[in-house]
């Protein structure tokens, strides 16, 4: 090998020892922009989980309406006594979801009246149970003398957390009565919702009340000849045999 060889190398190998210092710290610089923002990842990830899954997803109301709250009565014939009355079994479902940005506590309250006809004609109007039982001197109206069978407590056994803006609260109202097939059950559940304290200045919102209830003629159950029973709501009813 020639001096000029030579001499090209060692060259070429100074050069490349110069330029390692530089190559490492670029290499460290850049690995070390990648460790922050994959800790940066992770951090998010984990905050997420912690606190942005506040609660189960808004589940549909029952019947897809949309109404909030929505609710839906069963009923079900259980069979015929000797005395001519039938035993049946009341379900009443309430979905209740919190539209609003605050935190809420719930309180349930569930009713049971029993409807006689005693109007005397041909027509009798109906859908009233709820307005006649409101005022305790017109538990008669519209032809049909109403009676509270059973009134739960205010909070319907007591009152519920955990209710975060954007989740859903089911409450079910569960009832077997013997009645007679001319009669008419109404069963109604009354809700409270309170806003929960959150933070050092202790905001809140108004509270807000409401009754929702659905009307049953018994008869209609028999009528209907479904040993599943059927399901009221909005007034109207369908037979869970599918027919």
């Amino acid at each position: 090998m020639s001096s000029k060889d030579k001499k090209a190398r060692r060259v070429a190998l100074r050069d490349f020892l110069i330029a390692i210092p530089g190559t490492l710290d670029r290499a460290t610089a850049s690995l070390g922009w990648l460790v922050v923002l994959a800790g940066i990842s992770v951090a998010a990830l984990v905050l997420h989980l912690a606190f942005g899954r506040c609660g189960p997803r808004p589940m549909p109301p029952p019947g897809a309406h949309g109404d909030n709250p929505s609710g839906a009565l069963y009923v079900r014939d259980l069979g015929r006594l000797s005395d001519g009355r039938h035993t049946f079994d009341l379900v009443y479902e309430l979905v209740l979801r919190n539209d609003g940005d605050e935190r809420l506590s719930v309180g349930y309250r569930d009713q049971l009246a029993i409807g006689d006809v005693t109007g005397v004609g041909d027509v009798i109007e109906l859908g009233h149970a709820q307005e006649a039982l409101g005022d305790p001197a017109t538990k008669v109206a519209f032809g049909i003398t109403w009676r509270v069978a059973l009134n739960g407590p205010a909070d319907g056994g007591g009152t519920s957390g955990n209710y975060p803006p954007g989740s859903w609260w089911p409450h079910a109202a569960h009832f077997r009565i013997k009645a007679q097939p001319d009669q008419i059950a109404d069963v109604a559940i009354g809700y409270h919702l309170e806003p929960q304290p959150q933070g050092w200045f202790n905001r809140r919102v108004p509270t807000r009340s409401g009754m929702h209830d659905e009307e049953v003629q018994l008869g209609a159950v028999l009528r209907a000849h479904c040993a599943l029973g059927v399901k009221v709501q909005n007034g109207e009813m369908k037979s869970l045999c599918g027919s």
